[in-house]
C-alpha cells in the first residue's frame, strides 16, 4: 500500500482529535499522561497534602497523614435527543477519616474558578448502618468502594486514588496518599465482612467482572479507531489498533472472563476495515 502525504495528515489529525477527546471525556490519553508526569514532583513535595490534613485536624483532632483520605468521584452521563447528545460529568468531593472501626465523612465543595474549597460537618458511619458494599476500579490506579447506607438509594462513593493531580480545573490537588488508601481499604473490607458477609475475595470477584466489561468496551473503541484509520488508508496503524483489541481480549481471558458481545463487535469492525482497504 502506497503511503501518501494526505494519508499522513489524516492520521495526524485523527490522533490529535482522539487525544483531545480522551482527555476531555475519559480523562486519559497522551495529554493526561504528560500532565501526570509534570505534576508528580509537586505531589511528592506534599504541600497540598499537608494543607488539607491541617484543615481536617481543625474539625477532627485525631486526623493525621495516615488516616485522611481525599476522594474525588466522577460520574459521567449523556442527555439530549436523537440529534444532539450532551455528555456531562458530576464530581463528588469527599474527605474520609478512618477512626477505629468507623469512618468520618466530611463533604467538600470546590470552587474551580477561585481554586478554593470549603469543608462541611463531619458525620460518622460504621458497619451498623451499611446495607451494601461493592468494589470497582483498577488496581494501581483507583479503587472505588460503593457504600449503601441505611435507607439511602444513592451510594456513598469512596475513591482510593494513591496519586491525585490536576488533570483539569475540577481537580483541586496534587497529592500522594498511599498510606491513607491502605488504611481506608482495610477498614472498608472489615465493614463489608461485618455488615454484608463479603470477604475481600468476594469484593475482588465483583471488581474483576466490572473491569473486564470495561476492557471489552475499550477493545470495541480501539477497533472503531481501526476502521477510521482504514479510511486513511494506513495499514500499520490499523493492525496496531486491532492488535490492541486482541491484547485486551487476552487480558479478559487471563481473568477467566471470555469476551462475548465485544468480540462480535470487534470482528465486525475488522471485516469493515478489510472491505474499506481492499
Amino acid at each position: 500500500m502506497k503511503f501518501t502525504v494526505s494519508g499522513a495528515v489524516t492520521v495526524l489529525f485523527v490522533l490529535v482529535v482522539v487525544s483531545v477527546m480522551l482527555a476531555r471525556i475519559y480523562e486519559t490519553g497522551p495529554i493526561i499522561w504528560i500532565k501526570r508526569a509534570a505534576r508528580r514532583r509537586r505531589a511528592m513535595e506534599g504541600a497540598d497534602r499537608r494543607a488539607l490534613v491541617a484543615r481536617i485536624q481543625q474539625l477532627l483532632p485525631q486526623a493525621n497523614d495516615d488516616n485522611v483520605l481525599f476522594s474525588l468521584h466522577r460520574e459521567s452521563s449523556a442527555s439530549g435527543g436523537s440529534k444532539v447528545t450532551v455528555l456531562s460529568s458530576t464530581y463528588y468531593y469527599t474527605v474520609f477519616v478512618a477512626d477505629g472501626d468507623s469512618f468520618w465523612v466530611i463533604p467538600m465543595s470546590y470552587d474551580r474558578h477561585a481554586r478554593s474549597y470549603q469543608l462541611g460537618t463531619p458525620v460518622p458511619f460504621n458497619a451498623g448502618i451499611v446495607k451494601g458494599v461493592r468494589l470497582t476500579g483498577k488496581r494501581g490506579k483507583t479503587l472505588t468502594f460503593h457504600f449503601l447506607l441505611g435507607d439511602q438509594t444513592q451510594p456513598l462513593y469512596m475513591d482510593l486514588t494513591p496519586f491525585y493531580f490536576r488533570k483539569n480545573s475540577f481537580y483541586p490537588f496534587d497529592l500522594m496518599q498511599e498510606a491513607a488508601c491502605r488504611k481506608a481499604r482495610q477498614l472498608a473490607e472489615a465493614m463489608a465482612l461485618a455488615a454484608c458477609g463479603l470477604t475481600p475475595e468476594d469484593l475482588e470477584a465483583g471488581r474483576c467482572k466490572d473491569e473486564c466489561s470495561e476492557y471489552g468496551l475499550y477493545a470495541a473503541c480501539t477497533g472503531f479507531l481501526g476502521v477510521m484509520f482504514a479510511a486513511a488508508p494506513f495499514l500499520p496503524v490499523v493492525l496496531i489498533c486491532f492488535g490492541i483489541s486482541l491484547i485486551l481480549f487476552g487480558v479478559m481471558l487471563s481473568k477467566k472472563r471470555p469476551p462475548k458481545t465485544s468480540a462480535v463487535v470487534v470482528l465486525a469492525e475488522a471485516v469493515i476495515s478489510y472491505m474499506i482497504m481492499r
